[in-house]
């Protein structure tokens, strides 16, 4: 008889969102022009409905192409899961995931090829946020599912 292996259990602690803890994985938008990055296709935006943010977070996905924004737009707080794009898929290191809340008004643009999930929804169900990124963005995206390839429970703690 195979015993199946336990995954092991990582806690993450969502932080208030700001520019400088954000810069590694993206940039909250100001009043100034940002630029977005992208290598092919067009950019397109569309309307999203997000839930509500999960007690533990089964996958994660980079986009190598392009950056990819988020825009709240009901000001309803978000919680961001991201890691840093210099994280390798092969031996990804789940201690590198990293969690924000939103005010309700930031909007951010993910660097290209930092890991994440879509936002999701902190004090509601649901909320709607606009997505842009490019129509080509399937060709160009990684994913794990944690406990599956890395045989870790990521367990989100938001307070």
């Amino acid at each position: 008889m195979t015993a199946t292996k336990t995954p092991i259990e990582v806690v993450v602690k969502a932080q208030p969102l700001t520019a400088e803890a954000f810069a590694p994985y993206g940039r909250v938008v100001g009043p100034e022009r940002e630029p977005l990055e992208m290598n092919e296709g067009q950019f397109t935006a569309r309307l999203m409905t997000v839930h509500r943010v999960p007690a533990t977070i089964s996958r994660i996905n980079r986009h190598l192409d392009h950056s990819q924004m988020f825009v709240p737009l009901s000001g309803d707080r978000t919680v961001l899961v991201v890691a840093p794009p210099d994280v390798p898929m092969d031996g990804f290191d789940v201690r590198q995931i990293a969690a924000f809340v939103t005010d309700g008004r930031q909007t951010v643009i993910f660097h290209t090829g930092t890991w994440h999930i879509e936002p999701r929804a902190l004090d509601k169900e649901s909320c709607q946020v606009i997505n842009v990124q490019t129509d080509v963005f399937r060709d160009h995206t990684e994913l794990l599912h944690l406990e599956e390839d890395c045989g870790v429970t990521v367990r989100l703690v938001v307070e």
